[in-house]
Parts: structure tokens; sequence; C-alpha cells
């Protein structure tokens, strides 16, 4: 797969090579930057060959790079086999962000205890692109599903989780979320468009969003937005569930509910009262092969 497959790795073009480009944007650290990410979906060890495949950049521009930040140790090289990885200087990039989201302490012990009744996992999320990014995660320790790894990325077209995050925004900003979505070349959007607008209109009545398996993850999820702080930016919940641990109807009579009864719990711990209900939020109706969105 290379930049031309996964756009999250894409670059943008060189400013010699456009007018339109900006010339304060740091194209350098881009390319840097987009070498890490290959990470992410190319596998734990890789070497320049892979790397430039994944990201579109030459091999020679790539060398340079992952020449450096082995230098500077975020990357550690291996002769045995000429491939980088990772090393644990990039986890201290993370911590920073995590220590700030108190969030993740409030909540943890109402997720555990939902995980535990649910015998799933329950889990935090922040946008990032088109994906929605793991912060925090519970899991029943009986549960066979597998336990989401903080950091890992779950595509917002497919999943409860971001149904959730669309939910929970102003028309407007969904907008402009849902054009992003359209554009990108991992989903089908005359598939996952109906789809969205779907679990738009099921939030309206439910509080609440539910992702199938489309993604292939092995199980069901419920999502709901959070917001965690008057102005701050919105996360999600989701509680996911192994098909063969659900009873029926159990997502949307039982596991949504608690899942809403969660978010309330916790935003009222936040000392957040009645964000959600006054956030500005949309009819779904679908117009051609893209939902409108009307009060």
């Amino acid at each position: 797969m290379n930049s031309s497959s996964n756009p999250d790795l894409a670059v943008p073009s060189n400013p010699r090579d456009s007018e339109q480009a900006d010339p304060q944007f740091a194209y350098t650290l881009a390319k840097g930057l987009s070498v890490l990410r290959a990470f992410e979906s190319g596998g734990r060890r890789m070497s320049n060959r892979e790397l430039s495949v994944m990201t579109g950049i030459s091999r020679p521009t790539v060398a340079r790079l992952t020449r450096t930040l082995s230098m500077l140790g975020y990357l550690r090289y291996d002769d045995r086999d000429a491939r980088y990885r990772l090393t644990a200087s990039m986890a201290r990039l993370v911590y920073p962000l995590l220590s700030q989201l108190n969030v993740r302490q409030i909540a943890r012990p109402l997720m555990q205890q939902l995980a535990n009744h649910a015998l799933g996992s329950v889990s935090l999320g922040m946008r990032d692109g088109t994906d929605i990014v793991i912060v925090e995660t519970c899991v029943d320790n009986s549960s066979a599903t597998g336990r989401p790894e903080i950091g890992v990325a779950r595509p917002m077209a497919l999943t409860s989780l971001g149904y959730a995050y669309l939910a929970g925004l102003p028309n407007g900003e969904r907008e402009s979320v849902l054009d992003e979505i359209r554009a990108d070349q991992r989903c089908d959007w005359k598939v996952v468009g109906p789809q969205i607008a779907t679990e738009l209109a099921r939030f309206k009545t439910k509080g609440f969003c539910i992702g199938t398996d489309a993604a292939g993850y092995g199980f069901y999820g419920v999502g709901v937005p959070l917001m965690p702080e008057p102005g701050g930016e919105l996360m999600v919940f989701n509680c996911a569930v192994a098909p063969f641990n659900l009873k029926e109807n159990a997502l949307e009579n039982d596991i949504g509910p608690r899942l809403v009864n969660l978010k309330q719990n916790v935003e009222m711990s936040m000392g957040v009262t009645g964000i959600q209900k006054n956030r500005e939020r949309g009819l779904i109706e679908i117009r051609g092969d893209r939902p409108k969105f009307s009060r």
C-alpha cells in the first residue's frame, strides 16, 4: 500500500511544484512524520524500501529521514535485517496528551463496570482526521473480545465510535467532517453514507449509535458522544461486544442506555451540565448520495 491508497500518509506537494502551496509549510518535517506514522499500518519493523512504498517518498529521502530520526532517538536500526523500529521515545511524545486528559481517570471505574456487565470492552476516543483514536480502554477479563490498545485508530465511517462523534457535532462542523469522509478512499460512500444517516437518526431518538462489524473487527458496538468540559474537544465512548456474548436486542435495550448513563455521570463529574442537549443537531434525510441535515 502506498500513499495514493493511504491518504493519511500523503505529504502535500513541494512549494516548488505548486503555486498554491503554503510557503510556511515545513515539508521536510511533514515527510519525517509520515515515516513515523507508516509504522502504524506497515508493521513493527520496516526497511527504507518498505517505508518508501508506504509513504510515496523517494527512497534516498527516506534514508536521510530515517538516519536523522535514528540520531534523534525515535528510531533504532537493526543491522541483522536492515530494518528500523520505533523506540520508547515515541511513547514520551504521547504522555503529555494522556496526562492532561483527566476524564480518563474519572471515567475508568465506570468504564470497567460496564465492560464487566457487557462481557466486552469500553473505550474512550478522540478524532484524528477521519479516524477515532483510542485514548483509554477497559475490558472484562472473562471476555473473548480483544482489548483495543491505546493509540489504535478506528475508521469513523465504519464504527459506532465514528457515528457517535458525528452525532455530537453541530450541523456545520458535521457537514465538513462528512466531506472528509466522502473523500476518504478507504470506504465506499454509497455504502457508508446511508449507514451514517441511519445511525444519526437513531441518535436523535435513542441517544446512542450502533455499529455492526462492517470493519471486520469481530464485534458489535454502541457509541455516545462526550463533552468532558465546556468548550473542550468532543470525545466518544463506545462499548464493543463479541456477537456470541450478545443477547437479543441487548445493544439497543440494555448496553446503549447504560452507556448513555455512563456518559451523563462522567459529564456531571466533570462539571458539564446540558452541553450535549444544547448542541445543535439536525434531522437526517438522504438527497442524492450524501446525507443532508436540517433542523
